[in-house]
């Protein structure tokens, strides 16, 4: 069962339209808004007839009866669709919070009590899975956390980007990252770059610094990585030489072609299970982006299978092997 269907128990709703916080199932039923960062599940929720924004902060303010915020995996995140959908109720609405045990729903509803000064009321408990409701007052309510500041090298110099919350590794660059800004220095001078998945843009924007010349495309997924990865473009001064893109490679056309160098740094869970049909769904467009000569740095966990099908589109090799990680080089055309 999922989460979300434990709203549609009688009595759990009503009949007012809903603000919804990372899910849809509740404006589908009860009509509203839909805050959707993830572009598969705002394409999804459109498809469906669901009025859905891609950030909380295109939301008007105080019109909301109820509202529904989905816990998240990071607490900052969490944070977040709280503190919107407080700010979006008007003075007596109900504010729903839905979560599983896994994602440590008891101690998100004991801080969010502790916080506004009220006990949750327990409207469902069952399927490992919770929905308590809190009722808006004059309280400030929740606060939205500043997000980090993240430092990267780039060879001799170094770029200090803005990070946004709940995108993926929000505080630092991660290892699989490091090792493939760390090869960026054996890497030929290119003219077009992709960084596909491009988070904030640390990849790509690291390749702009580096070759002063090049041009490139950064594509995600989250929509608030997408608005990170402009703003740290605009304030390195790079912005006529790339462009972000909110996309979904498993559902949309590939975002650039004829691209010399792309980069993939690919995501391969869902909340905290395995799952490669996104970076699959990278890979074939990879073979739609790449150029005829161009190259692909691929950087994985080591045990993930993803030579078989990139060799299906140029030579494959290992060029590095370390920390539980694999750097993956792959090449169109002759040697």
């Amino acid at each position: 069962m999922a989460t979300s269907d434990l709203l549609l128990d009688p009595g759990i709703l009503s009949n007012d339209p809903v603000l919804e916080l990372y899910g849809w199932k509740a404006v589908e039923a009860r009509d509203g808004l839909a805050v959707l960062p993830r572009r598969d599940d705002w394409l999804q929720a459109l498809r469906s007839g669901v009025e859905a924004v891609g950030l909380p902060d295109r939301v008007a303010e105080g019109r909301f009866s109820q509202a529904v915020v989905y816990l998240q995996k990071g607490k900052a995140a969490t944070q977040e669709g709280l503190a919107t959908a407080w700010k979006n109720l008007v003075p007596g609405g109900r504010l729903l919070l839905v979560g599983g045990n896994e994602l440590g729903i008891k101690s998100a509803v004991k801080r969010l009590a502790q916080e506004l000064g009220q006990g949750g009321e327990l409207l469902v408990n069952r399927a490992r899975s919770r929905v308590v409701s809190f009722e808006r007052t004059q309280h400030s309510g929740p606060e939205i956390p500043d997000p980090a500041e993240v430092e990267i090298e780039c060879g001799e110099d170094a770029l200090t980007l803005q990070s946004a919350i709940g995108v993926f590794s929000a505080d630092r660059v991660d290892r699989g990252t490091r090792i493939l800004l760390e090869h960026l220095h054996d890497v030929e001078s290119p003219a077009r770059v992709l960084d596909m998945g491009c988070g904030i843009g640390v990849l790509g924007l690291a390749a702009l610094r580096r070759w002063p010349e090049a041009r490139a495309v950064l594509a995600d997924v989250d929509r608030r990585a997408v608005e990170a990865a402009t703003k740290n473009a605009v304030d390195l001064g790079f912005s006529d030489r790339c462009h972000a893109l909110w996309w979904d490679a498993v559902q949309e056309k590939p975002p650039s072609t004829d691209c010399d160098l792309v980069l993939i740094n690919p995501p391969f869970h869902t909340g905290k299970k395995v799952d490669l049909d996104p970076a699959r769904a990278m890979f074939r467009s990879l073979d739609q982006v790449l150029a005829p000569k161009g190259i692909a740095l691929i950087v994985a966990n080591r045990t993930l299978p993803y030579e078989q099908q990139l060799g299906g589109i140029g030579r494959i090799r290992m060029i590095r092997d370390e920390a539980g990680f694999k750097l993956l080089e792959l090449r169109r055309g002759s040697s």
